[in-house]
């Protein structure tokens, strides 16, 4: 079986060594070749400062890139990071489509229905190559990637190009929708010391530290770390950490049926008082009203 990181062999029911035009691997994306290929690179885990056609962005899981067929991730600074890829070339989706009549938007009809969920990787902004998932997004990328393993392993049914290829449509007609509602990604401050706390709050942000002790970690008085923090985000560390922890207490009443109490230790609460006159400040609500409200599986 050919082991290209850009190509699919058929060794079961269609043979060939460059059947299909899509490989999933283990890790970010191959460099750039002499052949078109998107890449989307799924981040399951961990965090790093990620630097794409020169912006340089924090990722933090569950998070995806979104690429052309020029640019790949360099990962610095990685915690834990553990991420997925997908190359593909746009004629997986519609055989018409190449690159260059994506970008100019000449496709009409049903192909220009077909070519929406490829805006994200021809789109010309930096800071919307990277995208945070909700736990549902996150979920169903798992999920549809651990499928199109499996089909693309065992070709064990006649149909695995084409269900390969529904899997993976299906999974970019859901990216398309959360990239559309997603904020561009910020990037990191030219400030090493605040890029670093950047990076070290949200990987940390449920856990109880003080401002002083992430200011030892960083290398930075607490002043400067407080003034960085508002230059970047608008917000103190403290009133970050909570921006993140709430947001991450909405996506997981919103997209889930945990318990609310085990969203609250989750986000970092013990208090279940706290927690609540918390979320309702930021949202208006209560946590089980929010969820009664917006959780889409009730």
């Amino acid at each position: 079986m050919d082991e290209s990181p850009l190509w699919t062999a058929g060794f079961r029911h269609f043979l060939g060594p460059r059947l299909m035009p899509l490989a999933v691997r283990d890790g970010p994306p191959p460099p750039p070749a002499d052949v078109d290929r998107f890449a989307f690179c799924f981040v399951s885990a961990g965090s790093a400062r990620v630097s794409i056609g020169g912006a340089s962005q924090l990722v933090a899981a569950p998070a995806a890139l979104l690429l052309d067929e020029t640019l790949r991730p360099a990962f610095d600074a990685a915690r834990g990071l553990r991420c997925d890829s997908v190359v593909f070339h746009p004629g997986v989706v519609n055989d018409a489509f190449e690159p260059a009549a994506l970008r100019a938007g000449t496709y009409v009809g049903t192909a220009m229905q077909d070519a929406d969920v490829l805006d994200p990787f021809v789109c010309t902004s930096p800071l919307r190559r990277c995208m945070a998932l909700s736990p549902a997004m996150a979920a169903q990328t798992a999920s549809t990637l651990a499928q199109m393993r499996a089909l693309l392993a065992s070709q064990d049914d006649p149909r695995w190009p084409c269900r390969t290829r529904a899997a993976w449509i299906g999974l970019l007609f859901g990216l398309r929708a959360s990239w559309e509602a997603s904020d561009p990604a910020p990037l990191l401050p030219a400030d090493a010391r605040i890029a670093r706390a950047l990076q070290w709050v949200h990987d940390h942000y449920a856990e109880t530290f003080t401002v002083d002790a992430l200011a030892r970690i960083t290398g930075c008085n607490r002043t400067t770390l407080n003034d960085g923090f508002r230059a970047h985000t608008g917000h103190s560390v403290r009133a970050y950490v909570v921006t993140l922890r709430m947001r991450a207490a909405s996506q997981l009443l919103r997209d889930t049926l945990i318990p609310v109490g085990d969203v609250m230790a989750r986000v970092g609460y013990d208090n279940p008082s706290h927690f609540s006159r918390t979320f309702r400040t930021v949202t208006g609500m209560s946590p089980g009203a929010y969820r009664q409200r917006e959780c889409w599986m009730n």
